[in-house]
């Protein structure tokens, strides 16, 4: 039915009359003008899509504007080999490149300007412990995402991929723009951006809100579902909604003075719990976080006729709050019979809250005076630390390992806190040689070294030889190492029923090599081709222990090999077609799938004005059945199929109006829900992760 659904859909867009219309192209950029595009993500030097030496891809203002998305997820979801889920805490994103999956997301390194929002707590985005993206995409300029390992150029985490979200600068824009917007679950969205000119100083401010009910989808069967069902009580609140309500502030500014730039910027977010942080329903529980940032760089490209010089400092703080107190298990639960305790009268109460930040040194300096040679090089310093770590309890742990009640009780200076306070620092250095070693041919080879304070040394190399093969073929091939330091999350969480960290956690570590190509055999439309394969060693994920909790382990190698493809297609003036497909088989060492994700997917897409103020832009995206880990009996989960469509009208030369529907069709799309823990037959949740059904938002956004 998947199937023939999309075939039906890719049929009625491929066979719509297409008009040509004079006038300003509210889409996006042409073919000629992409491949041209320069990006630096690849390289940390700018570089053509097609010459860049990694498998790139990226979107731009026009193309977000294009697809009305109120998120960046909703765009990220139609790049090829990345898949976009929703099933880990607060049904938070996860940005899965490649199928290298794990219950949090620490394997994509998520950057804002070139800086990455790492958390020290979970080694992932900070953004991701609240679910939401984390910066209003009416201030993105464009998204660069890279597929493949990227630490050679960006150190730690930068293991699957690397997404660089790059916001837009005050001396790209002028004038000001408002925005108001309201839809489905009670949903509304405003934004406001002003552009100045103060004396020298170009500056630009914007300030976001948004809030939603959201959908809540029905959560059929939850962890205490299955302690009912094994200890003969009935305190589970399922069938019940997933609570995905969430309020969003977000402030910012840029300003720009000669050779200097300082970015700030401050977010808060209200997040509902989703399936609760155990798999268990918490209706009632809800998360704070608090996050601001600050950078300030110093650029000079011609120091020297041969040298360009960058200094950077920047600083990251995040705040996570827990004001309605964590239920792990709701009221009624009771482990008697398991030689624990009960009844808990009031649930399993836990109230995690820490405070981190972190302050990061680069300095990096470009070569041009060696002939055929463009050489990078620098070093830097990074500080992380978490020092506040509070936490409550009303339980204790019985011999055997489950809840017994107790007082609700303060443990924050304790040993029974769920994470202690601790600090890490690492020092790197890199180098890195763009060689033109002959006509048509370009070698990038660079090599970075990074020290840890807690771990030691690593090393990762990268080579990419790049060839003109004809002027309509690049054909790359390309070889890369990473590596992820274990984050404090899974080193040392304690006094935990849910999860323990392990503090003797290795690094995880990854070679890849690539082979890819550019087609473009005319101006109006151009293929890629890649192909990869990869090794992983000792990878890091919360493996299932006998009493119901899980424990961080290094669970050894993980292979993986795929292929994906993008066309592009201009198929008049006025309407441009994108279409991509992604395959990825990656197994475990005893040759099991690793879960979580599918093995492919695909996604269709029309830039289509068909009258001079007018927008239309139909998205197809599927997504094929998802194998169940080792010892998860479950049947593949079924695939899905969803529709979007936006409308753009430019009413005048200020006023625009947009309507996006997502889902039109209202799909059953779930996400998979990890398998069963050890000792038992059925999963937490064995109905997986249902995400929210159709919806729609009408939005008004001024210029001026």
């Amino acid at each position: 039915m998947h199937h023939l659904r999309l075939a039906g859909v890719i049929l009625l867009l491929g066979s719509s009359h297409i008009t040509t219309a004079a006038g300003q192209d509210l889409s996006a950029l042409s073919l000629k003008e992409l491949m041209a595009l320069q990006v630096s993500i690849a390289t940390g030097t700018p570089k053509s899509l097609a010459r860049a030496p990694s498998v790139a891809s990226v979107i731009t203002a026009d193309e977000l504007e294009a697809m009305g998305v109120q998120d960046i997820d909703e765009a990220l979801e139609l790049v090829p080999g990345l898949h976009v889920s929703h099933g880990t805490f607060f049904y938070a994103s996860r940005y899965f490149i490649r199928g290298i999956t794990a219950n949090q997301n620490p394997h994509t390194l998520l950057m804002i300007n070139g800086i990455p929002q790492t958390s020290l707590f979970t080694g992932d985005r900070v953004e991701q412990v609240v679910g939401r993206a984390g910066i209003p995409v009416k201030m993105v300029e464009r998204i660069e995402i890279v597929r493949g390992p990227g630490s050679a150029v960006y150190g730690a985490d930068a293991f699957a991929g690397v997404i660089n979200i790059i916001t837009k600068a005050p001396e790209d824009l002028e004038g000001g723009e408002a925005s108001l917007g309201y839809g489905s679950f009670d949903s509304g969205y405003s934004f406001l951006r002003q552009a100045m000119d103060v004396g020298p100083v170009k500056g630009v401010v914007s300030i976001a809100y948004d809030r939603s009910n959201g959908d809540d989808p029905i959560i059929e069967a939850d962890q205490q579902s299955n302690l009912d069902a094994l200890l003969g009580t009935n305190a589970s609140l399922a069938p019940g909604p997933a609570n995905l309500g969430y309020r969003q502030l977000d402030v910012r500014t840029d300003l720009l003075w000669q050779q200097l730039r300082l970015r700030m910027a401050y977010r808060q977010d209200r997040v509902e719990t989703a399936q609760g942080i155990n798999e268990t329903l918490d209706p009632d529980g809800r998360y704070e976080q608090h996050r601001g940032t600050a950078d300030l760089t110093w650029r000079q490209d011609d120091l020297h006729p041969d040298w360009g010089l960058e200094a950077q400092v920047s600083y990251l703080y995040n705040d996570f709050r827990n004001p309605t107190r964590t239920q792990l298990f709701p009221p009624g639960a009771d482990f008697s019979l398991v030689g624990g305790g009960g009844p808990f009268t009031e649930g399993v109460l836990q109230t995690p809250e820490l405070s981190e930040e972190n302050i990061r040194l680069d300095l990096s300096s470009l070569y041009r005076g060696w002939q055929n040679h463009r050489l990078r090089l620098g070093g830097g310093f990074y500080w992380g630390d978490i020092f506040r770590t509070n936490d409550a309890v009303n339980y204790t742990f019985s011999p055997s390992g489950f809840p017994t009640p107790a007082p609700l009780t303060d443990v924050s200076d304790t040993d029974r806190a769920f994470l202690p306070e601790g600090q890490r620092t690492s020092r790197y250095a890199f180098v890195q040689d763009e060689w033109a070693f002959a006509p048509h041919w370009e070698l990038t080879a660079g090599v970075r070294y990074d020290h840890y304070s807690d771990f030691g040394d690593t090393v990762n190399p990268r080579l990419a030889l790049i060839w003109t093969t004809t002027p309509w073929l690049t054909t790359k091939l390309l070889y890369g190492e990473a590596f992820r330091a274990p984050a404090f999350f899974e080193l040392f969480t304690r006094n935990n029923p849910v999860a323990l960290g392990n503090p003797d956690l290795d690094p995880e570590r990854i070679r890849s090599t690539e082979l890819a190509f550019t087609l473009t055999p005319s101006n109006n439309w151009t293929l890629d081709l890649n192909l990869y394969q990869y090794r992983i060693e000792d990878l890091i994920d919360f493996e299932a222990d006998p009493g119901g909790t899980f424990t961080a382990q290094n669970s050894g190698r993980v292979r993986g090999r795929g292929v994906e493809t993008e066309l592009r297609y201009q198929l008049t003036d006025t309407a441009q077609l994108l279409l991509n497909y992604s395959y990825q088989r990656t197994r475990d060492e005893n040759d099991q799938p690793l879960g979580l994700t599918p093995s492919s997917d695909a996604s269709l897409r029309l830039n289509w004005r068909p009258e001079p103020n007018w927008q239309v832009t139909p998205s197809v995206v599927w997504v094929g059945s998802s194998k169940r880990a080792a010892g998860d009996t479950r049947s593949e989960l079924d695939g899905y199929t969803t529709l979007d469509l936006n409308v753009r009208r430019r009413v005048n030369q200020g006023l625009i109006l947009n309507l996006q529907a997502r889902n039109i069709f209202d799909d059953d799309v779930r996400e998979a829900s990890r398998g069963p823990v050890q000792g038992q037959s059925v999963p937490n949740l064995p109905d997986d992760l249902p995400q929210p059904g159709r919806s729609m938002i009408l939005q008004a956004t001024l210029r001026w």
